[in-house]
């Protein structure tokens, strides 16, 4: 099991790519499963093959397979909103 929380967080987006690459690398190598902890959806997006979204401690949204194909980073942002009652108000998870 690889945990992750944020690992890519306080890099420059160039390293954190290369980052992200590499992990991905790793994972599919050793066939580990892994638990990523991030506030970028596109990433969220791009690396996963599930995702949860979670809000004041509780999950509010949980897409896998079929389901998660074609999401977009606007469908979460829609979708949080709607589930939560809130609109998102930190800008460091629109970065992306």
């Amino acid at each position: 099991l690889l945990l992750l929380d944020e690992h890519t967080a306080a890099l420059d987006p160039s390293i954190a790519a290369k980052v992200l690459k590499l992990t991905d690398e790793i994972v599919k190598e050793n066939n580990i499963c892994t638990l990523m902890i991030t506030h970028n959806m596109k990433a969220a997006l791009e690396h996963g093959t599930r995702t949860i979204m979670m809000h004041e401690g509780r999950i509010i949204l949980d897409i896998q397979g079929k389901e998660r194909e074609g999401i977009t980073v606007e469908w979460l942002i829609e979708q949080f909103s709607r589930k939560s009652g809130t609109d998102l108000d930190n800008d460091r998870m629109l970065l992306g």
